[in-house]
Protein backbone atom coordinates (compact mmCIF):
# COMPACT_ATOMS: atom_id res chain seq x y z
CA UNK A 1 0.00 0.00 0.00
CA UNK A 2 1.61 3.62 -0.58
CA UNK A 3 2.65 5.64 1.98
CA UNK A 4 0.54 8.30 3.26
CA UNK A 5 2.73 11.60 2.65
CA UNK A 6 3.90 9.80 -1.00
CA UNK A 7 3.24 12.65 -3.50
CA UNK A 8 -0.69 12.36 -5.09
CA UNK A 9 -2.08 13.46 -8.27
CA UNK A 10 -5.41 14.36 -10.16
CA UNK A 11 -7.04 12.50 -12.72
CA UNK A 12 -5.71 15.12 -15.15
CA UNK A 13 -2.68 14.96 -14.23
CA UNK A 14 -2.52 11.32 -14.59
CA UNK A 15 -4.40 11.46 -17.67
CA UNK A 16 -1.53 13.47 -19.27
CA UNK A 17 1.44 11.55 -17.96
CA UNK A 18 0.28 8.07 -19.34
CA UNK A 19 -1.64 8.85 -22.25
CA UNK A 20 -4.92 7.33 -20.99
CA UNK A 21 -8.52 9.29 -20.97
CA UNK A 22 -10.14 9.75 -17.50
CA UNK A 23 -12.58 7.54 -18.86
CA UNK A 24 -10.50 4.89 -19.25
CA UNK A 25 -8.84 5.16 -16.22
CA UNK A 26 -12.24 5.15 -14.49
CA UNK A 27 -13.33 1.65 -16.77
CA UNK A 28 -10.00 0.47 -15.91
CA UNK A 29 -10.21 0.65 -12.20
CA UNK A 30 -14.09 0.21 -11.89
CA UNK A 31 -13.81 -3.27 -14.16
CA UNK A 32 -9.96 -4.51 -13.64
CA UNK A 33 -9.02 -3.15 -10.40
CA UNK A 34 -5.80 -1.64 -12.02
CA UNK A 35 -4.98 0.31 -9.26
CA UNK A 36 -6.57 1.64 -6.02
CA UNK A 37 -6.39 5.44 -5.93
CA UNK A 38 -7.37 7.63 -2.79
CA UNK A 39 -10.20 10.00 -2.25
CA UNK A 40 -9.62 13.81 -1.63
CA UNK A 41 -11.76 15.16 1.25
CA UNK A 42 -13.69 16.75 -1.66
CA UNK A 43 -14.22 13.16 -3.12
CA UNK A 44 -11.95 13.15 -6.19
CA UNK A 45 -9.36 10.65 -6.91
CA UNK A 46 -5.87 10.89 -6.03
CA UNK A 47 -2.99 8.66 -7.21
CA UNK A 48 0.38 7.99 -5.96
CA UNK A 49 3.52 8.23 -8.34
CA UNK A 50 3.67 4.01 -8.11
CA UNK A 51 0.11 4.22 -9.28
CA UNK A 52 0.71 6.05 -12.50
CA UNK A 53 3.98 3.83 -12.75
CA UNK A 54 1.91 0.93 -12.95
CA UNK A 55 -0.90 2.70 -15.32
CA UNK A 56 1.89 3.81 -17.63
CA UNK A 57 3.16 0.17 -17.84
CA UNK A 58 -0.54 -0.95 -18.66
CA UNK A 59 -1.15 1.63 -21.74
CA UNK A 60 2.02 0.53 -23.12
CA UNK A 61 1.34 -3.12 -22.78
CA UNK A 62 -2.50 -2.50 -24.43
CA UNK A 63 -0.95 -0.48 -26.70
CA UNK A 64 1.24 -3.80 -27.71
CA UNK A 65 -1.41 -5.81 -28.54
CA UNK A 66 -2.63 -6.99 -25.30
CA UNK A 67 -6.35 -6.66 -23.80
CA UNK A 68 -6.26 -5.36 -20.36
CA UNK A 69 -8.25 -7.93 -19.07
CA UNK A 70 -5.22 -10.02 -19.64
CA UNK A 71 -2.56 -7.76 -18.02
CA UNK A 72 -4.33 -6.37 -15.09
CA UNK A 73 -3.38 -8.15 -12.70
CA UNK A 74 0.09 -8.68 -13.86
CA UNK A 75 2.72 -7.67 -11.11
CA UNK A 76 4.98 -4.78 -11.85
CA UNK A 77 7.83 -6.94 -12.89
CA UNK A 78 5.94 -9.06 -14.96
CA UNK A 79 4.59 -5.98 -17.25
CA UNK A 80 8.21 -4.61 -16.99
CA UNK A 81 9.08 -7.64 -18.74
CA UNK A 82 6.34 -8.12 -20.84
CA UNK A 83 6.79 -4.51 -22.33
CA UNK A 84 10.54 -4.57 -22.70
CA UNK A 85 9.84 -8.19 -24.70
CA UNK A 86 7.02 -5.70 -26.91
CA UNK A 87 9.31 -2.74 -27.60
CA UNK A 88 12.11 -4.79 -28.57
CA UNK A 89 13.63 -3.26 -31.55
CA UNK A 90 11.47 -4.99 -34.99
CA UNK A 91 8.93 -5.92 -32.87
CA UNK A 92 5.32 -5.07 -34.68
CA UNK A 93 2.22 -6.12 -32.48
CA UNK A 94 -0.24 -7.82 -34.94
CA UNK A 95 -2.93 -5.46 -36.46
CA UNK A 96 -5.86 -7.92 -35.97
CA UNK A 97 -6.16 -7.20 -32.15
CA UNK A 98 -5.70 -3.60 -32.17
CA UNK A 99 -8.40 -0.83 -32.79
CA UNK A 100 -7.15 1.66 -35.08
CA UNK A 101 -6.52 5.33 -33.51
CA UNK A 102 -8.70 6.75 -36.03
CA UNK A 103 -12.42 7.24 -35.16
CA UNK A 104 -13.49 7.99 -38.95
CA UNK A 105 -11.88 4.89 -40.36
CA UNK A 106 -13.56 2.61 -36.93
CA UNK A 107 -16.61 3.72 -38.46
CA UNK A 108 -15.82 2.96 -41.86
CA UNK A 109 -14.61 -0.73 -40.91
CA UNK A 110 -18.07 -0.71 -39.17
CA UNK A 111 -20.14 -0.31 -42.07
CA UNK A 112 -17.97 -2.73 -44.55
CA UNK A 113 -19.04 -5.31 -41.21
CA UNK A 114 -22.09 -4.50 -41.32
CA UNK A 115 -22.86 -4.61 -45.13
CA UNK A 116 -21.15 -8.25 -45.24
CA UNK A 117 -23.38 -8.77 -42.53
CA UNK A 118 -20.91 -10.16 -40.40
CA UNK A 119 -21.86 -9.52 -36.64
CA UNK A 120 -19.06 -11.22 -34.82
CA UNK A 121 -16.61 -9.11 -36.59
CA UNK A 122 -18.31 -6.02 -36.06
CA UNK A 123 -18.74 -6.95 -32.14
CA UNK A 124 -15.22 -7.39 -32.24
CA UNK A 125 -14.39 -4.09 -33.33
CA UNK A 126 -16.70 -2.43 -31.24
CA UNK A 127 -15.49 -4.03 -27.79
CA UNK A 128 -11.68 -2.93 -28.86
CA UNK A 129 -12.81 0.18 -29.43
CA UNK A 130 -14.36 0.53 -25.89
CA UNK A 131 -10.58 -0.68 -24.79
CA UNK A 132 -9.01 2.09 -26.46
CA UNK A 133 -11.40 5.32 -26.07
CA UNK A 134 -13.18 4.70 -22.81
CA UNK A 135 -17.30 3.61 -22.93
CA UNK A 136 -17.80 7.79 -23.28
CA UNK A 137 -15.33 8.46 -25.85
CA UNK A 138 -16.52 4.91 -27.75
CA UNK A 139 -20.01 6.73 -27.64
CA UNK A 140 -19.10 9.87 -28.92
CA UNK A 141 -16.68 9.27 -31.72
CA UNK A 142 -17.53 5.00 -32.79
CA UNK A 143 -21.24 4.08 -31.53
CA UNK A 144 -23.18 7.56 -32.70
CA UNK A 145 -21.40 8.22 -35.88
CA UNK A 146 -21.62 4.85 -36.82
CA UNK A 147 -25.54 4.50 -36.04
CA UNK A 148 -26.26 8.43 -37.81
CA UNK A 149 -24.14 6.60 -40.61
CA UNK A 150 -26.10 3.26 -40.72
CA UNK A 151 -29.80 5.11 -40.15
CA UNK A 152 -28.89 7.32 -42.92
CA UNK A 153 -28.04 4.15 -45.47
CA UNK A 154 -30.81 2.39 -44.42
CA UNK A 155 -33.14 5.49 -45.49
CA UNK A 156 -31.37 6.11 -48.58
CA UNK A 157 -31.78 2.62 -49.69
CA UNK A 158 -27.57 1.24 -49.56
CA UNK A 159 -28.44 -1.29 -45.89
CA UNK A 160 -31.53 -3.61 -45.33
CA UNK A 161 -33.14 -4.08 -42.32
CA UNK A 162 -31.74 -6.53 -41.59
CA UNK A 163 -28.50 -5.23 -41.92
CA UNK A 164 -29.80 -2.00 -40.19
CA UNK A 165 -31.17 -4.45 -36.76
CA UNK A 166 -27.75 -6.23 -36.63
CA UNK A 167 -25.83 -2.90 -36.21
CA UNK A 168 -28.22 -1.73 -33.74
CA UNK A 169 -28.59 -4.79 -31.71
CA UNK A 170 -24.36 -5.25 -31.47
CA UNK A 171 -23.84 -1.60 -30.77
CA UNK A 172 -26.90 -2.39 -27.62
CA UNK A 173 -24.68 -5.30 -26.85
CA UNK A 174 -21.48 -3.78 -26.61
CA UNK A 175 -22.65 -0.76 -24.19
CA UNK A 176 -25.06 -2.99 -22.28
CA UNK A 177 -22.14 -5.71 -21.25
CA UNK A 178 -19.08 -3.12 -21.77
CA UNK A 179 -20.39 -0.53 -19.15
CA UNK A 180 -23.04 -2.64 -16.68
CA UNK A 181 -25.92 -0.54 -15.62
CA UNK A 182 -26.18 0.20 -12.01
CA UNK A 183 -29.28 -0.29 -10.68
CA UNK A 184 -28.79 -1.80 -7.54
CA UNK A 185 -28.58 0.57 -4.15
CA UNK A 186 -24.69 1.79 -2.40
CA UNK A 187 -25.76 5.27 -2.22
CA UNK A 188 -25.29 6.82 -5.55
CA UNK A 189 -27.73 9.38 -6.88
CA UNK A 190 -30.48 8.17 -8.86
CA UNK A 191 -31.40 8.61 -12.82
CA UNK A 192 -34.22 7.15 -14.85
CA UNK A 193 -33.86 7.26 -18.61
CA UNK A 194 -35.82 6.00 -21.19
CA UNK A 195 -37.69 7.53 -24.51
CA UNK A 196 -41.05 8.78 -24.59
CA UNK A 197 -44.62 6.95 -25.93
CA UNK A 198 -44.42 6.00 -29.86
CA UNK A 199 -40.42 6.39 -30.29
CA UNK A 200 -39.07 2.66 -30.59
CA UNK A 201 -35.31 3.72 -30.89
CA UNK A 202 -33.74 2.53 -27.45
CA UNK A 203 -29.83 2.91 -28.80
CA UNK A 204 -29.47 6.50 -27.69
CA UNK A 205 -31.27 5.91 -24.39
CA UNK A 206 -28.79 2.96 -23.69
CA UNK A 207 -25.89 4.71 -24.83
CA UNK A 208 -26.67 7.69 -22.25
CA UNK A 209 -27.51 5.38 -19.38
CA UNK A 210 -23.63 3.91 -19.92
CA UNK A 211 -22.40 7.21 -19.66
CA UNK A 212 -24.69 7.66 -16.72
CA UNK A 213 -23.27 4.62 -14.86
CA UNK A 214 -19.63 5.41 -16.35
CA UNK A 215 -19.87 8.26 -14.26
CA UNK A 216 -21.05 6.67 -10.33
CA UNK A 217 -24.91 7.49 -11.15
CA UNK A 218 -27.27 4.47 -10.37
CA UNK A 219 -28.95 3.82 -13.47
CA UNK A 220 -32.90 2.94 -13.71
CA UNK A 221 -33.34 2.03 -17.38
CA UNK A 222 -37.05 1.60 -18.31
CA UNK A 223 -36.15 1.43 -22.12
CA UNK A 224 -38.03 2.12 -25.19
CA UNK A 225 -41.78 3.36 -25.63
CA UNK A 226 -42.63 4.57 -22.41
CA UNK A 227 -45.77 7.35 -21.13
CA UNK A 228 -44.52 10.34 -19.70
CA UNK A 229 -46.34 9.43 -16.48
CA UNK A 230 -44.85 6.04 -16.12
CA UNK A 231 -41.32 7.87 -16.44
CA UNK A 232 -42.37 10.57 -13.78
CA UNK A 233 -43.84 7.78 -11.57
CA UNK A 234 -40.51 5.76 -11.46
CA UNK A 235 -39.10 9.08 -10.91
CA UNK A 236 -40.83 9.79 -8.02
CA UNK A 237 -40.65 6.25 -6.34
CA UNK A 238 -37.04 5.89 -6.72
CA UNK A 239 -36.62 9.49 -5.61
CA UNK A 240 -34.55 9.76 -8.75
CA UNK A 241 -31.94 13.56 -8.98
CA UNK A 242 -32.50 13.32 -13.13
CA UNK A 243 -34.72 11.89 -15.72
CA UNK A 244 -32.98 11.67 -19.12
CA UNK A 245 -35.28 11.35 -22.61
CA UNK A 246 -33.82 9.89 -25.77
CA UNK A 247 -35.53 11.70 -28.92
CA UNK A 248 -34.28 10.04 -32.06
CA UNK A 249 -37.40 10.69 -34.54
CA UNK A 250 -39.64 13.18 -34.21
CA UNK A 251 -42.60 11.79 -36.85
CA UNK A 252 -44.87 13.10 -34.43
CA UNK A 253 -43.88 16.19 -33.44
CA UNK A 254 -47.10 17.38 -31.87
CA UNK A 255 -47.19 13.91 -29.86
CA UNK A 256 -43.42 14.11 -28.56
CA UNK A 257 -44.08 17.96 -27.90
CA UNK A 258 -47.06 16.82 -25.54
CA UNK A 259 -45.30 13.82 -23.97
CA UNK A 260 -42.73 16.35 -22.66
CA UNK A 261 -45.13 18.95 -21.24
CA UNK A 262 -46.92 16.18 -19.71
CA UNK A 263 -43.35 14.48 -18.31
CA UNK A 264 -42.42 18.24 -16.74
CA UNK A 265 -45.42 18.81 -15.62
CA UNK A 266 -45.53 15.64 -13.36
CA UNK A 267 -41.78 15.80 -12.38
CA UNK A 268 -40.72 17.69 -9.16
CA UNK A 269 -39.49 20.89 -9.57
CA UNK A 270 -35.81 19.92 -8.63
CA UNK A 271 -35.63 16.47 -10.83
CA UNK A 272 -33.34 17.23 -13.68
CA UNK A 273 -35.00 16.75 -17.12
CA UNK A 274 -31.85 16.07 -19.65
CA UNK A 275 -32.73 15.72 -23.21
CA UNK A 276 -30.41 13.78 -25.98
CA UNK A 277 -30.95 12.80 -29.52
CA UNK A 278 -31.15 13.49 -33.18
CA UNK A 279 -34.74 14.86 -32.77
CA UNK A 280 -34.07 17.27 -29.88
CA UNK A 281 -32.93 19.65 -33.15
CA UNK A 282 -36.53 20.05 -34.16
CA UNK A 283 -37.78 20.63 -30.87
CA UNK A 284 -38.79 24.43 -29.85
CA UNK A 285 -36.47 26.57 -27.65
CA UNK A 286 -35.49 25.88 -24.30
CA UNK A 287 -38.18 25.33 -22.55
CA UNK A 288 -39.53 27.24 -19.69
CA UNK A 289 -38.65 24.80 -16.80
CA UNK A 290 -35.44 26.14 -15.20
CA UNK A 291 -34.43 22.50 -14.76
CA UNK A 292 -34.82 21.75 -18.09
CA UNK A 293 -31.71 21.21 -20.28
CA UNK A 294 -30.54 19.98 -23.77
CA UNK A 295 -27.52 17.77 -24.31
CA UNK A 296 -25.88 17.17 -27.77
CA UNK A 297 -22.93 14.15 -27.21
CA UNK A 298 -22.35 11.90 -23.98
CA UNK A 299 -19.30 13.99 -22.98
CA UNK A 300 -21.91 16.67 -22.27
CA UNK A 301 -24.18 14.58 -20.84
CA UNK A 302 -21.41 13.44 -18.42
CA UNK A 303 -20.57 17.27 -17.75
CA UNK A 304 -24.11 17.96 -17.28
CA UNK A 305 -24.37 14.94 -14.45
CA UNK A 306 -21.31 16.32 -12.80
CA UNK A 307 -22.91 19.94 -12.73
CA UNK A 308 -26.23 18.68 -11.31
CA UNK A 309 -24.36 16.98 -8.40
CA UNK A 310 -22.20 19.80 -7.93
CA UNK A 311 -18.83 18.42 -8.55
CA UNK A 312 -17.99 21.26 -11.11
Amino acid sequence: MSSANEPRHPIGVVAERTGLTPDVLRVWERRHNVVDPVRSPGGQRIYSDADIERLSLLHRATRGGHGISHVAGLSRQELEDLVASIELPGHSPSPRIIATGNPGITVERAIVLTEAIDPSGLETLLRRSVARYGIIGFIDTIAAPFLRRVGDAWHAGELSVAQEHLATAVVQRVVSETSPLLTGGGGNPTIVIATLEGERHAGGALMAAATAASEGWRVIYLGADLPASEISDTAVHTNARAVGISIVVMDRKAGVAAELKALERALPDEVALVLGGAGTRTLSPRSSRANTVLVESMAELGRELASILGTQ
